[in-house]
């Protein structure tokens, strides 16, 4: 073999050998490829703080239906109308606070049934808040039409209690009161006034 083809040949794998060289530190050399990022931007909300409590109501309470006791005073009448007074004594040992109307009807008994129509709101005196202390008593007025019941009224019956709720109370206070009464539920004949305070 001549000389220049053997030295061409080393040459020529001389070259092959650099560019070998050459790819493998380009390839061992490569970064790798760049991952976009994302930012979040995180805002911390502070936790609601809890809601205060209530205030504690100042002052007596409204008086109970337990904590009372009702009985109905000396009848008085005029122009042919008769009225009674409800009393409401503070039986409970704290103050309490009656204001507005009581809720009053006839009824056959204790827990009976009612007897006609119960009594309407008699205006003329504005509702104010009375306090009770203990031992004391509130009144409200409860007037009665014998008018009414004797020309008006199409059945007659003898009446023996008198059941009252007072204002703003769900349990009712019974009291014996002995007169005539109407079933006619139709007709009202009697009326209720606010709770007022008084010896």
């Amino acid at each position: 073999m001549r000389a220049s083809a053997i030295t061409g040949r080393r040459a020529l794998s001389g070259s092959c050998l650099a560019c070998l060289a050459l790819l493998t530190a380009a390839c061992g050399s490569s970064a790798p490829a760049a991952t976009p990022t994302r930012t979040a931007t995180v805002t911390a909300t502070p936790s609601a703080s809890p809601s205060p409590a209530p205030p504690s109501p100042s002052g007596p309470v409204p008086c109970p239906a337990t904590g009372l006791k009702l009985t109905v005073g000396t009848p008085n009448g005029a122009a042919g109308t008769i009225f009674y007074p409800l009393d409401f004594t503070n039986t409970s040992g704290s103050a309490c606070t009656m204001y507005g109307y009581p809720g009053v009807a006839f009824v056959s008994s204790p827990g009976g049934s009612q007897i006609g129509a119960p009594a309407s709101r008699r205006t003329g005196t504005t509702p104010a808040v009375v306090t009770v202390p203990p031992g004391a008593t509130a009144h409200a007025t409860l007037a009665v039409s014998d008018v009414l019941i004797g020309n008006n009224c199409h059945h007659q019956v003898p009446v023996k209690w008198v059941q009252v709720y007072p204002p703003d109370q769900f349990s009712a206070l019974f009291a014996q009161l002995s007169r005539p009464g109407c079933a006619d539920k139709s007709l009202v004949t009697m009326g209720v006034t606010v709770v007022t305070s008084g010896p």
